[in-house]
């Protein structure tokens, strides 16, 4: 199945790519082209003063930015093909490496029903699909406790395939999108998730050294209500028999595996638009168990999982100004019995300021409060020898869009 699907993804790349070459080469770019090009170069500033977080900046760092080139063009009245090339810097991840972060064919029958193959974006949550879009809001940072950027590498897309489309229930009704899928997601020891597992402090000091799962299932329904700005999400997906492999700390001969035979997202969102207002919600569960073997010393199982929410409002001044500020949330769903409340929970305040230059050009700033440290590393990608009860974060960045 798996050999399948990569298949799949090379086979909508290499169409996005012919295609795009052979449409571009016999019309020329312009007004009457049915080429599209774009992308965007940002680059910011990123200091921490308490605990290392998101990533390690306490000290002040400009490794914080983000590349991407993306082309696309249709075939006929029904097939789009396109791709994207994408480059991150978040600390010490990431490290600038150009990847190929989503390329597919897709064929649109008509609006009730489409099929998309390839790499395709992972449709988890309000703005799942909308990571890079720093011109749709004037957040730096994404509610963590929702979208953690350090994951941004693993969730952002997935190899397979989906169904989708949207149906009108009436004038009364709205309309509902809809979104189906299957496939597998690309994992290495150098993405951010292998910390999730390094943290557990459970492999040698190479930590994990090899990860995957077997596939990733889900859908998602998104309603347009009758009321003008007002949409409604939910969304559920599915990991299932992930695994991260290494050697056990306490005798680094013996293997160990981390194994999570269902891992399932559960989200709920509501965004409201009304003139220069945003707001929006959303409520995320992670829920999962786990079984930890190093044979023949250690075998145990257990559960894993957190509850997430976040509420945000945005207000565009003008047509330079805009601010908005949210609130979010993160708890551990099965804390240890002599857990602390910091370690069990994490509160993010933040405030944001954002200021158009001109329509390609953007300037962010960002302000944050966290009280408690969960799901804060202490790793040697983001190393926290002692972790501080409080974190105040300021984050600065400029978005050149093309």
């Amino acid at each position: 199945m798996k050999s399948t699907l990569r298949s799949f993804v090379c086979f909508a790349a290499l169409l996005a790519g012919t295609t795009a070459i052979r449409t571009q080469a016999a019309i020329p770019l312009g007004e009457n082209s049915r080429v599209q090009i774009g992308g965007f170069i940002s680059q910011g500033y990123i200091k921490s003063d308490g605990n290392n977080y998101p990533f390690q900046d306490n000290q002040g760092t400009f490794d914080f930015r983000e590349m991407a080139f993306n082309a696309s063009t249709t075939v006929g009245s029904h097939l789009r093909v396109g791709g994207q090339l994408f480059a991150q810097r978040l600390g010490n991840y990431g490290q600038d490496q150009v990847k190929l972060d989503w390329a597919n064919a897709d064929y649109n029958f008509r609006q009730e029903i489409g099929v998309r193959v390839g790499r395709i974006k992972y449709p988890k949550g309000l703005y799942g699909e909308a990571l890079d879009l720093d011109v749709i809001r004037p957040f730096v940072f994404l509610p963590m406790s929702v979208y953690n950027p350090v994951l941004r590498d693993f969730s952002a897309s997935f190899d397979g395939a989906m169904v989708y489309g949207t149906l009108t229930l009436g004038a009364k009704g709205g309309s509902l999108d809809y979104k189906a899928f299957y496939g597998d997601i690309q994992m290495n020891k150098d993405q951010g998730v292998a910390d999730f597992f390094n943290n557990a402090k459970l492999y040698s000091a190479t930590g994990v050294q090899k990860l995957g799962l077997d596939h990733v299932a889900g859908a998602t329904l998104d309603w347009s209500t009758p009321v003008s700005g007002l949409k409604v999400h939910a969304s559920f997906s599915r990991l299932t028999d992930v695994f991260g492999d290494g050697q056990f700390y306490a005798m680094p001969a013996l293997p160990i595996s981390v194994q999570l035979p269902n891992l399932d997202y559960l989200t709920f969102g509501v965004e409201y638009v009304r003139n220069n207002w945003t707001f929006a919600g959303e409520y995320f569960i992670q829920d999962g168990n786990t079984h930890i073997v190093a044979a023949p010393i250690l075998n145990q199982s257990g559960d894993y999982g957190s509850n997430n929410w976040y509420v945000s409002a945005a207000r565009r001044l003008n047509d330079k100004w805009e601010v908005g500020g949210y609130y979010s949330f993160s708890e551990n769903r099965y804390p240890g019995a002599t857990a602390s409340k910091d370690a069990k929970q994490l509160g993010d305040w933040a405030l944001s300021v954002r200021y158009d230059i001109n329509e390609h050009i953007l300037i962010k700033a960002e302000g944050h409060y966290i009280d408690g440290n969960y799901n804060m590393f202490n790793t040697a990608k983001t190393p926290n020898p002692t972790l501080e009860d409080t974190t105040m974060l300021f984050a600065l960045k400029t978005t050149l869009s093309f």
